[in-house]
């Protein structure tokens, strides 16, 4: 499903756009949330990281491109809806997937959302093909705001949560934040057979581990960084090795 929200300042708009998908498509949208105000979207968004956004434009205090502009590295595309014709251009500006007239047209909606799930569709098949090639060369691909960095599996000494952050460090000495879980990147690399987790906030990379003080509870890596071992997970360190 499609992760989605609707943002409008009119209640009767949200629950219309609503019914509208469901209607017309059972079972391809999950929406999220439905909220009246820009300043009421911007927590959901980081909350849920949504897919897709309707967005209205003309709203009290900020307008929808007031949004946009606290979003600058989006990763979800907008469909805009308003009851005015002469926000066309700046849609286009701020890289809409579409604008869409109210009251909304079923016609134009599914011609909308037929483009839009093509894209997906289109984008889907390219990124399982990467994650492919990336998985056969024992690499990652890791999201910030801002770039995306292609990192080997080899190059990881050990994530470590971080709130809503995972916080990886590699041999370089160099440390790349991304925003997910933790537990997000140990069910990703489970297959990979490499990493184990030793702490509730730390996965580490097996290869990298050169003594478990058992007495201190401290595993020590082989370059030195030191790595408290809780005592439940301290179970872990018997698998997987001979």
């Amino acid at each position: 499903m499609i992760r989605t929200i609707l943002v409008d300042d009119e209640n009767h708009a949200l629950d219309s756009m609503e019914i509208l998908l469901d209607r017309n498509f059972p079972g391809k949208f999950e929406v999220l949330a439905k909220c009246n105000s820009v300043d009421q979207a911007l927590p959901e968004i980081q909350r849920y990281e949504p897919e897709l956004i309707f967005l209205d434009i003309q709203m009290p205090q900020k307008n929808g491109f007031n949004l946009l502009e606290s979003v600058p590295h989006r990763e979800f595309e907008v469909i805009f809806t308003t009851a005015h014709q002469d926000y066309g251009i700046e849609a286009i500006k701020n890289e809409a997937f579409d604008y869409l007239l109210k009251p909304i047209d079923v016609i134009e909606l599914n011609k909308t959302i037929s483009r839009y799930l093509n894209k997906l569709k289109s984008k889907e098949d390219a990124e399982v093909k990467l994650e492919s090639q990336l998985r056969g060369n024992q690499m990652i691909r890791l999201k910030s705001q801002t770039h995306e960095d292609f990192v080997s599996l080899d190059e990881i000494l050990y994530l470590e949560a971080s709130g809503n952050y995972t916080v990886f460090h590699l041999e370089s000495g160099e440390k790349l934040t991304v925003t997910k879980l933790l537990l997000h990147y140990e069910k990703r690399l489970k297959s990979s057979n490499l990493f184990t987790r030793v702490h509730d906030k730390i996965l580490v990379n097996c290869t990298k581990m050169h003594r478990y003080e058992k007495r201190e509870g401290i595993m020590v890596l082989k370059n030195g960084d030191k790595i408290s071992v809780s005592v439940r997970k301290s179970a872990n360190l018997k698998d997987g090795f001979y």
